[in-house]
């Protein structure tokens, strides 16, 4: 096991370096899950825990730091069924695994969480959950999912985790746990509905979040305390859709302030976009702006360093293509800053991935829009950087194209962006216009395999964060709200004439191709626009808006529906590219997962159901323990040979 391995990945480098930049990049160099996921040290630095992908397993491996071909499997999964979500360190000798599966309560398809506790040696792997209790039912088991909650930093053989115990009205509540013989002890009882806790790393729960009593509501409570003895104090109440944000990030007791991350704005003239800002809880005020993002994007995140005891915030990242790391003082992480200069010099973005407790032992991460992630090891102590390895080894020596940044007004006048990706030495290329998912969030200018193996083919590839994408400020993102199937829409289609007026590609010869709502809106130019595409590709797609929001409202999403999607059962009947398969004329294909959690594959079924119905050419692949992300190694393979067949039929 261990050799072959090892094999492999020296396999996909040699091919690699045997590939000439005239041929075709093959199809098995893209369609395969990263060989390599999760790096992380243990504490000592002796060790590194990782994710490999091989063929259709999944496996959890150790590597040794300082002698990389001494790989040890510990775990190894059917990636069919099972999902590795996330490894962690427990402490020098064992490592946490988060698994997730499919599970099934009624005609509600969701994902159970299973938390392993292994040593590193393989030999002592087991389950971390309390026992079943007499009368458990199917929803009981679900509720019982431990969720890793805090890596206490002073004890070594215990870790916190949440539960939705049903105890406590199946709110989650804390629990220690020994992750040596898996004994779980009642840490913090839930009186306040609370769904997220703030930990300080010697376990102290001293930040809360809870929601209202009414769950078709969605308004939040945070409450902080001094310490574990202290009663809670409510800090604050907050409605999406209806207040300004309130992410807390940090809570300092000994000021009475919270760090949080929050569109507040003091000018009233300027654009709404998210920010680190200071909360004082006694003033009840943002006292102070920590840090913005430049120009009009928001801030996505804080950067915290962990010193002992105390966990403290040092700056903040952001995403303007590339994600941007900004500290507060340009001394405190000089290390970091050396790093990605030193790999910019390559057209690189590098960071510092994970280290040790003393901080000797690193992983470095490297990537660009042609290049895939590969990792690196430093030894600050011996000055030593050695690349390991990648997780797309075999692109490693391929050229790839580039990914370029465009901007562009919409019908209506509102400023967009997006990016075309234009294949090497193809004169007037085709198109294929890639809406992303969400629709709340966006595309970056990171490497992406499907990007890249279109553009391989010889297609142009068409990006566009359009309306209601995150990243750019309220206004970019709230202008899509209640826009699905119309302004969100429009924007692709000016997007792509765009390039036509600029002459770029071909755009009378343009497919669309998308997940998810990217795969709606796929959906939805193959009746609102049939004669601008030759073909249409939805995977994991909605057809049927109106079942999906009553699903959502099922869920307790109904904010979301009424602030961003539609609560006009005449608009979402009109919306759903179900009900308008007559007016479909391009080929049609459907893509799907059995075990997709967040849209039902009823939603291909009955867009296929309705085309064939109408005598339309459409062809439909499910798969039986497909997710809504195509992270399964024979589910994202089978994909990518029907796209790039569907491309060719239609395109070539």
């Amino acid at each position: 096991m261990l050799r072959s391995v090892i094999l492999i990945l020296s396999l996909f480098i040699a091919a690699s370096q045997a590939m000439a930049k005239s041929q075709q990049i093959p199809l098995e160099y893209f369609n395969h899950l990263p060989a390599v996921e999760q790096p992380s040290i243990s504490p000592d630095g002796k060790h590194i825990a990782v994710i490999l992908n091989q063929a259709e397993f999944t496996q959890v491996a150790i590597v040794d730091y300082d002698n990389h071909s001494n790989v040890q499997v510990i775990l190894q999964l059917g990636a069919d069924k099972y999902r590795i979500d996330e490894l962690d360190w427990a402490n020098d000798e064992r490592i946490l695994v988060t698994v997730s599966q499919p599970y099934k309560i009624e005609n509600y398809r969701l994902r159970t969480t299973h938390l392993y506790s292994a040593s590193i040696d393989g030999k002592d792997v087991f389950e971390l959950r309390q026992r079943a209790s007499k009368g458990q039912s199917k929803l009981d088991f679900y509720f019982a999912s431990p969720e890793l909650l805090s890596l206490l930093q002073d004890d070594s053989e215990h870790v916190l985790v949440t539960i939705n115990d049903r105890r406590d009205n199946n709110y989650s509540s804390v629990f220690k746990v020994n992750v040596t013989n898996g004994e779980f002890e009642k840490y913090l009882p839930n009186g306040n509905r609370i769904v997220n806790w703030g930990v300080t790393p010697k376990g102290g729960v001293l930040l809360a979040i809870g929601v209202d009593k009414d769950p078709d509501t969605d308004i939040s409570y945070i409450y902080t305390r001094k310490d574990s003895t202290a009663d809670w104090q409510l800090v604050k109440t907050r409605e999406s859709y209806k207040t300004e944000t309130f992410s807390p990030q940090l809570y300092d007791p000994v000021t009475n302030t919270i760090i949080v991350l929050s569109d507040h704005i003091e000018d009233e003239s300027k654009p709404r976009k998210t920010a680190l800002w200071k909360y004082d809880i006694k003033q009840n005020k943002f006292v102070e702006l920590l840090g913005e993002a430049p120009d009009g994007y928001d801030v996505t995140g804080t950067i915290t360093r962990l010193e002992g005891n105390e966990r403290n915030i040092i700056g903040f990242t952001y995403n303007d293509g590339f994600v941007q790391r900004k500290y507060f003082n340009n001394t405190s992480d000089l290390l970091s800053q050396q790093i990605a200069q030193l790999f910019s010099k390559k057209g690189l973005t590098a960071t510092l991935w994970d280290w040790d407790r003393a901080k000797n032992h690193y992983i470095v991460a490297t990537v660009s829009d042609t290049k895939p992630v590969k990792f690196y090891l430093f030894d600050k102590q011996n000055k030593k950087l050695n690349p390991w390895y990648g997780q797309y080894p075999r692109l490693n020596k391929v050229q790839l194209t580039r990914v370029q940044p465009f901007y562009f007004e919409a019908r209506d006048g509102m400023k967009l962006n997006g990016y075309l990706t234009l294949p090497e030495n193809v004169k007037n290329p085709p198109v294929v216009l890639f809406p992303h998912g969400g629709p709340f969030a966006r595309d970056s200018q990171y490497f992406n395999p499907f990007v890249q193996m279109f553009a391989s083919r010889g297609y142009a590839v068409l990006q566009v964060n359009f309306r209601g994408s995150t990243g750019f400020g309220n206004d970019y993102e709230t202008a899509g709200y209640l826009q699905w199937g119309k302004k969100m829409q429009t924007d692709l289609i000016d997007a792509l004439d765009w390039v036509a007026e600029k002459k770029l590609a071909n755009t009378e010869s343009a497919c669309i191709v998308g997940a998810s709502y990217g795969g709606y809106a796929a959906l939805v130019a193959g009746y609102q626009t049939p004669k601008r595409f030759k073909c249409i590709a939805s995977i994991a797609g909605i057809a049927d808006l109106t079942s999906q929001i009553d699903q959502w409202k099922r869920l307790g999403y109904r904010n979301y529906v009424t602030n961003a999607v539609s609560t006009d059962i005449k608009e979402q009947k009109q919306l759903s590219p179900v009900e308008h398969a007559d007016k479909f004329k391009a080929p049609v294909l459907l893509i799907h997962g059995k075990a997709d959690t967040r849209v039902s594959f009823y939603q291909s079924e009955a867009m296929f159901d309705a085309l064939e119905k109408a005598d339309k050419e459409v062809t439909f692949e499910l798969f039986d323990f497909g997710t809504h992300h195509l992270n399964d190694s024979e589910n994202l393979r089978r994909t990518m040979i029907l796209l790039d067949a569907f491309l060719a039929d239609n395109l070539g």
